[in-house]
């Protein structure tokens, strides 16, 4: 595994954009790689943010940020699955999760900064997690995603992940909102990028 993270280390994904500055365009270069402990500072920051956007992610306001350190940390210290970021330069501005499961199934989770969100970040962040399964052998990877986040559920379809099923109000925030959860998976085979 030390091989494969160095590996991982060397090899990134670009993606170039533009984005809206005082009316110019500015030409930037995201940047995919494992993340490291360094990191966490700005992982805290970009999960609080979105967090609090109280719409995309289940996490909310108010979690336990030492929890999410320590669960960063058993991943990087290779106790099983995956952690990226996309960095644009310094600035950690998305991040991309693979868990394994109670019942050791390949789940994954993503979160993009709102200003970054449509700019190719989340489908470089796929690709990369897409890669890592098929180098580590993962038969599929799964998620969840909320039913009302039309974007993120076109861009999991558009990287192949098929619908597998529909939880009918299977979360429930702290103000009582119930949301249904959409079920999907790709299976990873030789092919899969």
């Amino acid at each position: 595994m030390m091989a494969n993270g160095h590996a991982n280390a060397l090899r990134s994904y670009r993606q170039y954009g533009a984005s809206i500055r005082r009316g110019s365009v500015k030409r930037t270069s995201i940047t995919i790689r494992d993340a490291q402990s360094r990191d966490f500072d700005q992982l805290l920051k970009l999960f609080d943010d979105v967090a609090a956007e109280r719409k995309w992610i289940a996490t909310e306001p108010g979690f336990d940020k030492e929890l999410y350190r320590k669960t960063w940390q058993g991943i990087i210290d290779g106790g099983g699955g995956a952690l990226f970021v996309a960095c644009d330069e310094d600035e950690v501005v998305g991040s991309l999760s693979i868990f394994v499961t109670q019942s050791g199934e390949h789940d994954l989770g993503m979160l993009v900064r709102q200003e970054r969100r449509g700019q190719g970040v989340g489908t470089a962040l796929v690709r990369k997690a897409l890669n890592w399964a098929q180098r580590h052998k993962v038969p599929a990877l799964g998620l969840g995603v909320f039913a009302h986040n039309e974007a993120a559920i076109g861009l999991y379809e558009k990287m192949g992940f098929v619908h597998v099923g529909r939880r009918e109000q299977s979360m429930t925030r702290r103000s009582g909102e119930t949301l249904d959860v959409i079920v999907m998976q790709k299976a990873i085979g030789p092919d899969t990028i």
